[in-house]
């Protein structure tokens, strides 16, 4: 295996830990019984503090990035992430416990937008795509396998269960043998001696405006928000109609992994076919996976539903960060760090939401929810075609 191949696996292997601060949400029943005095609410936060201190941590990797370089920055999160993922692990005290939950958060936030700049400096065109593609797979391969070896670690204890976070030491030795370091300065330089013959859709991206940009983090926000309607009220849907119980409802969020998954190791080819057309074509498939969830009867019906679901989300995502990371390396890394925050803040954020496009909606069933989230989608996908026509005419 050669030094090139090494270090895209280097690379790729540190997104495995990005999405696995629930990973030990099945701990929460054992670590209730541990701790009776604390209120469960206050336990049930231990899977969701680490997503609340990614925010403040991705707004200052770049500035920390700047001054000690994009490799120590990775490292010293990855460092973070390790210290305080298996601290659990040792000790029985419910503060420490918690606050080193928050930093295992801060831990990730530190590295998870820079991985998108360190791939924009190494790879460029469509293998820059692609890599981004597969390293949204890499995400979903982590939360998924993370979460089963904690299931099977939580047959010892819920303590033992902490110790899966020592996969940390092989992607650490793994990053700081094959990465080399850039700073800032290489990251701008690069940017600047990139040659002029751009594809269309990073002509377009070069005339990216601040305000566009704003606009791609409210969506951002809005189609995160209609992606986690699937999580939020998919099995409530089963129930309610009597077609599923909270086991198929399990069954659904893990048929969304794998539509996400495959969508990021197809993102490349994908990508390079449908170019300046992938965002419209991903929000008219995801409106149709939300219609399939909104008119089911049958739980295969749904679980593919929200299999075409998650593929749609998860090609929309890379395609976000593909744009961003076209332009001037200068500005890359904070604006992916920005979406990175938009990201956090429509997941936290999606029951209300949900709530307030229910408020909105004139379908009185449950069922309305998918079916309303379904006419935004399609709106979306008019609305960003007409974007491509106006700015292919403009460039013209």
């Amino acid at each position: 295996m050669n030094i090139l191949r090494l270090r895209k696996i280097s690379i790729l292997s540190v997104s495995l830990i990005v999405v696995s601060g629930a990973a030990i949400g099945a701990n929460i029943p054992a670590i209730a019984e541990t701790f009776p005095e604390i209120p469960l609410p206050l336990i049930e936060m231990l899977t969701t503090i680490p997503a609340l201190f990614i925010i403040p941590a991705v707004l200052l990797s770049t500035k920390i990035a700047k001054y000690i370089g994009y490799k120590k920055t990775v490292l010293m999160g990855l460092g973070i992430v390790l210290i305080s993922g298996i601290l659990p692990a040792i000790v029985n005290n419910f503060t420490t416990i918690f606050i080193s939950r928050a930093c295992f958060g801060f831990g990730i936030g530190l590295f998870n937008s820079l991985l998108i700049s360190i791939i924009s400096y190494f790879y460029q065109g469509n293998e820059r795509a692609a890599t981004i593609g597969f390293q949204s797979a890499f995400e979903g391969i982590g939360g998924m396998s993370l979460t089963f070896v904690v299931g099977q670690l939580l047959k010892i204890n819920w303590q033992a269960s902490f110790w899966v976070y020592l996969i940390v030491v092989p992607i650490f030795i793994l990053f700081a043998l094959f990465v080399p370091e850039i700073s800032q300065r290489e990251i701008n330089q690069r940017a600047q001696n990139k040659n002029n013959d751009f594809e269309y859709v990073e002509i377009l991206e070069h005339r990216l405006s601040t305000m566009v940009f704003s606009g791609y983090i409210c969506l951002l926000i809005l189609v995160v928000c209609i992606y986690m309607s699937i999580t939020v009220k998919g099995t409530l849907l089963m129930t309610t109609l009597g077609y599923g119980d909270a086991t198929d409802g399990s069954n659904i969020l893990s048929l969304i992994g794998v539509g996400a998954m495959t969508a990021g190791f197809l993102f490349g080819p994908i990508y390079t076919v449908t170019k300046q057309w992938t965002l419209p074509l991903a929000f008219f498939v995801m409106s149709i996976g939300m219609l399939m969830i909104g008119f089911s009867n049958q739980v295969w019906l749904t679980g593919l539903g929200a299999m075409i679901c998650g593929f749609s989300f998860r090609t929309f995502i890379p395609y976000l960060f593909n744009q961003t990371n076209s332009r001037s390396g200068q500005k890359a890394a904070f604006r992916t760090s920005l979406l990175l925050v938009g990201f956090n803040l429509g997941s936290a954020f999606s029951p209300y939401g949900i709530a307030l496009i229910e408020s909105v909606s004139n379908f009185s069933t449950i069922r309305g929810i998918f079916f309303s989230e379904a006419i935004l989608l399609l709106l979306l996908a008019i609305a960003t075609v007409g974007i491509v026509f106006w700015e292919k005419k403009r460039i013209e």
